[in-house]
C-alpha cells in the first residue's frame, strides 16, 4: 500500500501538550499516538497500518523533534498579529498570581502562560526594524534588552487570556519554551535582587509573590525539562512516502 504523510513545519504548543500526555503508554501505543498527533491522521487509521510503515514514518517524525535550542525572541509576528513579550519589571500583581497558578503545571498550561507572556503590541516604535523569518513567524532582530524599549502591549485581562490561549495553541512550541526559559532565568535573578532590596511593605509583597511564583515553576520544572526533549519541527513541510 502506498500513501503520503505530510509532516508540518514545526511542532505547535497544542501538539506539544498532547504529546506530553502519552508518556504513560507502552512504547507501541506511544508511537501510534505521536504519529497520529503529528500527522493529523486519526488513530484508528494509523492502527490499520503495517508496523514497518509506522516505523518508517515515526523515525522521520522523531528525528525532527529533537531540540537543538529554544531561543527567546521579544517581538514576533504570528498569524498577522505583532506580539511583544511582557517584561518581568512591568508585571502587575494579577499577572504574578495567575502565573503562579499556571506554572504549577507548565506543560499543560503552556498556552495560557504564553497568553500572559506574549500579548498584542498596542504602540510601537519599530520603524526600520529588521526582521527575520523562522518557523513561519516574523522575528524582530536586535539585542533583547534594547527591543523591550520599542513597544507597549495590551493591558492584562484574565478573561481575554482564555481567548488568546486558544490562539497560542498554534504557536511554535520551541518559541514558547524559549520564552518560558527566559522567564525562569530572569525571575530567579530578580528574586535574588529583591531579597537584598529595601523592606518596604509593597516590596515585601512583591518579593513574597515572586518567591511563590518561582517555587511554583520549580515544582513543575522537572516535567518541563523532560518534555523539552520533544520540541519544534525544523524542516519545511516534508512528504514522507511509505510502501
Amino acid at each position: 500500500m502506498k500513501f503520503e504523510v505530510n509532516i508540518p513545519e514545526y511542532l505547535t504548543v497544542g501538539d506539544y501538550q498532547k504529546i506530553s500526555m502519552v508518556d504513560h503508554l507502552t512504547d507501541n501505543e506511544r508511537t501510534v499516538e505521536i504519529t497520529s498527533i503529528i500527522t493529523g491522521i486519526d488513530r484508528k487509521v494509523v492502527d490499520q497500518w503495517a508496523p514497518e510503515d509506522v516505523s518508517k514514518i515515526i523515525s522521520n517524525v522523531l528525528s525532527l523533534m529533537e531540540i537543538d535550542d529554544a531561543t527567546f525572541y521579544p517581538i514576533v509576528e504570528f498569524d498577522g498579529v505583532l506580539y511583544g513579550y511582557r517584561t518581568l519589571s512591568k508585571m502587575k500583581l494579577g499577572e504574578y498570581i495567575d502565573l503562579e497558578r499556571l506554572c504549577k503545571n507548565p506543560v499543560q498550561n503552556l498556552d495560557e502562560i504564553m497568553a500572559i507572556l506574549y500579548r498584542p503590541v498596542t504602540k510601537q516604535r519599530l520603524q526600520g526594524m529588521k526582521y527575520g523569518v523562522r518557523q513561519g513567524l516574523k522575528i524582530a532582530k536586535g539585542e533583547v534588552e534594547n527591543l523591550f524599549k520599542y513597544y507597549d502591549i495590551e493591558k492584562y485581562d484574565s478573561e481575554q487570556r482564555i481567548v488568546d490561549a486558544d490562539k497560542m495553541k498554534s504557536f511554535p512550541a520551541s518559541f514558547a519554551l524559549g520564552a518560558l526559559s527566559f522567564f525562569l532565568v530572569v525571575g530567579s535573578q530578580s528574586l535574588n535582587s529583591m531579597s537584598k532590596s529595601s523592606s518596604q511593605p509593597e516590596k515585601k509583597t512583591m518579593n513574597s509573590q515572586m518567591n511563590a511564583l518561582m517555587q511554583s515553576i520549580g515544582d513543575g520544572l522537572g516535567q518541563f525539562i523532560h518534555y523539552q526533549k520533544l520540541p519544534s519541527l525544523t524542516s519545511q513541510e516534508i512528504r514522507v512516502s511509505s510502501i
